[in-house]
């Protein structure tokens, strides 16, 4: 197995647009599994795509192992990869199909191959489909057969493109898992890509968030969630995501459209002379004022507000709490997200409060925040004015 690197990989868009692969530099060490995770259409695939040598890139260097790679092309960088259209054999059938690749580079006794093909093919639920053509499977099974072909095959690195996105909500965590752990067994070296941020921060030792062809953090899942580099990651990461609220500086305090907040001198320093700023707050982080969760909490930002609706969830449920936005504010906002492409702000903050509470719409709630749990953005510039 071998590390994966790119060093600042650009890919030129058309004239007058952004880049399609924008200054990006990751390292991926050898037996790790790394996650790109983003929105639909953020240049995953094609990220993907340029580490195999399938696309060209405009400048930057790949590596594998402490290769440059940049002029050898697809066979001979030995990638395994999983492509979102599967790629299979139409001729072959499934066993045959996730043989293929093994077979291509040799080197594989024949009765070996067929007991890790018949292994593979076990655990991904296709022991009773290897007779079939691929015109014979629904999408699912095609999935499966092309995400086996991979883990079947010895190869330097492996690059999965969105490998699960067909499969049923049940089945997928099963195939998440077993494929997991299939390569961690064998100390490989992973690349997967994914719109799913539940899947992202559940499977890989390090999380990528990649949006408009542009890496905005590298770390680990815990990392990024609790310590969100800019404003897209904190919005991006989360079911449901964080909260982000206009908040306006005031001599020492920041105020909110439900809550004041004491800043101190550090924060206070790295605001500046902004006049508006976003506040950032998960909705776990919430916690009923009258609980035992919100009477722990002692410094503590604190908001009173009348719910505008109630989510029951079983462990926990949602609570919505509306509030108003000026106009000239709500204009700076929709700018953000205009340049961001991406749905961010909301005129309501929910919070995820223990089930056992009566929350009904209409009524009126205290709740409370960890203030050291707040999170300040520049709406500008996207960056964590908390780190």
């Amino acid at each position: 197995m071998s590390s994966i690197e790119v060093r600042h990989l650009t890919t030129a868009g058309r004239a007058g647009s952004r880049p399609l692969l924008d200054d990006i530099s990751l390292h991926v060490p050898d037996g790790t599994t790394l996650a790109i995770a983003g929105p639909r259409g953020g240049g995953k695939s094609l990220l993907l795509r340029t580490l195999a040598g399938l696309e060209d890139h405009t400048s930057g260097d790949v590596l594998v192992g402490d290769t440059v790679v940049n002029t050898v092309g697809p066979r001979g960088r030995d990638l395994a990869m999983v492509f979102q259209d599967h790629a299979l054999h139409p001729h072959l059938d499934v066993f045959d199909n996730l043989a293929f690749s093994s077979l291509l580079r040799r080197g594989f006794d024949k009765d070996e191959l067929s007991d890790r093909i018949h292994e593979v093919a076990d655990f991904l639920a296709l022991g009773d489909l290897l007779e079939l053509k691929p015109a014979d499977l629904d999408d699912a099974q095609a999935q499966r057969v092309a995400l086996g072909r991979s883990l079947v095959r010895d190869a330097q690195a492996y690059l999965f493109d969105s490998p699960f996105s067909a499969q049923s909500e049940r089945v997928r965590t099963h195939v998440r898992s077993v494929t997991t752990q299939w390569q961690q067994e064998r100390g490989r070296t992973s690349i997967f890509t994914t719109s799913s941020v539940e899947e992202a921060l559940s499977t890989a030792d390090r999380v990528a968030v990649m949006h408009q062809g542009f890496i905005h953090q590298v770390g680990t899942p815990r990392e990024l969630y609790e310590r969100p580099a800019d404003m897209f990651v904190a919005g991006y990461l989360g079911s449901p995501p964080m909260n982000l609220v206009p908040a306006f500086p005031m001599g020492r305090e920041l105020v909110m459209p439900l809550a004041t907040m004491a800043l101190d001198d550090a924060l206070l320093e790295r605001i500046g002379d902004r006049g508006v700023v976003v506040a950032g707050i998960r909705p776990e982080h919430c916690h009923d004022a009258t609980g035992p969760g919100g009477q722990a909490v002692t410094e503590r930002v604190e908001l009173t507000a009348r719910i505008d609706d109630v989510e029951w969830r079983g462990r926990s449920q949602f609570a919505y709490l509306g509030y108003e936005i000026a106009p000239e504010v709500e204009d700076l906002l929709e700018e953000v997200e205009d340049l961001l492409e991406f749905d961010l702000f909301q005129s309501f903050l929910v919070a995820e409060l223990a089930a056992d509470s009566t929350l009904e719409p209409g009524m009126s709630i205290s709740v409370v925040i960890p203030r050291h749990r707040v999170h300040v953005f520049d709406p500008e510039t996207g960056e964590n004015l908390t780190l």
